[in-house]
């Protein structure tokens, strides 16, 4: 590919981007991204503004998913006060990397992907459910492309 940058995800912005599942073996997740964008400070990025990528492949390696928290729907009490009325669930483990690997397999819609600690980072997302979030981990992220598809969607929306 002609571009390619490694362990560099804050050149990036995630949100709306569609993720796809390509492969996902013992420890290395490979996806495939449309409607990724890349930040115009970035060292590939040969233009002024941000820019959308035409398809971008991410191959992260010594990946795993930690957790996996389902959405809640919220309803609004007497008081106007937003809750959930359903208990929380959070899903560890075996049952965590299958729940994130069945929604990664129908196809994700980004909201956001950010660093929480450490090598921790969140994925906020949407797929089968409307909506989870999954805490993963990973030694490695390349982030590889051949091509620019246009400014970003949130530059042309500015002007």
């Amino acid at each position: 590919m002609k571009y390619a940058s490694v362990d560099r995800l804050s050149d990036f912005e995630f949100h709306d981007a569609e993720i796809e599942l390509v492969s996902f073996t013992e420890h290395q997740l490979i996806v495939q991204a449309q409607y990724l964008n890349v930040h115009q400070d970035a060292a590939q990025n040969p233009f002024e503004s941000d820019m959308e990528i035409d398809r971008a492949r991410m191959t992260f390696d010594g990946f795993d998913c930690i957790s996996y928290e389902p959405g809640r729907a919220l309803e609004r009490d007497e008081h106007g006060k937003w809750h959930a009325p359903e208990p929380q669930v959070i899903l560890f483990g075996d049952d965590a990397r299958c729940r994130f690997l069945e929604q990664l397999n129908a196809g994700l819609t980004l909201y956001d992907f950010y660093p929480q600690e450490g090598k921790t980072y969140v994925i906020d997302a949407m797929a089968i459910e409307p909506f989870f979030s999954a805490c993963v981990t990973f030694d490695r992220v390349v982030i590889a492309w051949d091509e620019y598809k246009a400014e970003a969607w949130y530059v042309s929306k500015e002007g």
